[in-house]
């Protein structure tokens, strides 16, 4: 199984919109191909990216339906205080992120 690691709302350090911007069109990208991940895991600020108000939040719905596994991290959306906010997908722990980091035969870190 292939794993889609997400752990920031951005790609890259350079510029935020950018960032945004680039982080939108994977996860636009990313639900239209053929071959999905198993798993997308999000973690740090990549969280927001589930909830609420997220940009992307139609393309990871999108990756749901077609039955990929999406997880994201419960202390990172406690900390950012969006437990609520959750639109998509299930709240997620380490123990579970790193039992399927592991179990992947291959992993893609985005962020």
């Amino acid at each position: 199984m292939k794993v889609v690691f997400v752990n920031s709302d951005r790609i890259g350090d350079g510029d935020e919109a950018l960032g945004t911007k680039l982080m939108r069109s994977f996860l636009y990208s990313l639900a239209r191909t053929e071959a999905k991940p198993g798993a997308v895991l999000f973690m740090n600020s990549g969280v927001k990216l589930t909830c609420e108000g997220s940009g992307a939040l139609a393309d990871i719905k999108l990756l749901a339906l077609d039955g990929v596994a999406i997880k994201s991290c419960g202390t990172c959306l406690d900390y950012y205080g969006i437990t609520d906010a959750l639109a998509v997908g299930e709240v997620g722990n380490m123990n579970g992120t790193a039992e399927t980091l592991m179990a992947a035969a291959d992993v893609v870190s985005v962020g």
